[in-house]
């Protein structure tokens, strides 16, 4: 996977498939190499993550859920926070 090649609307859609993964539901089909991927990805570009952030809260506030804030504090500390600290390692 080559994070640059995917609209924002794709990272959108890999983004919400991680999270409903991580949250419980069916499998995201992301390996774990892809995962760490992304998270790199959007971690050192700060406009592609604010964009892609941006889009996915409107998405959920159109599909009537209360997850916006939930879906910020993953992706910053649980997605992006979880592939730094083991970079760190």
């Amino acid at each position: 996977m080559r994070p640059t090649d995917l609209t924002p609307a794709e990272l959108v859609d890999l983004l919400d498939d991680a999270y409903q993964e991580d949250r419980g539901g069916p499998s995201s089909g992301l390996a774990p190499a892809e995962r760490n991927v992304l998270a790199d990805y959007l971690g050192c570009h700060e406009e592609a993550r604010s964009e892609a952030l941006h889009l996915w809260q409107e998405r959920l506030a159109w599909q009537g859920g209360d997850g916006e804030e939930d879906a910020a504090y993953w992706l910053d500390v649980e997605f992006l926070g979880a592939r730094l600290e083991e970079r760190q390692a």
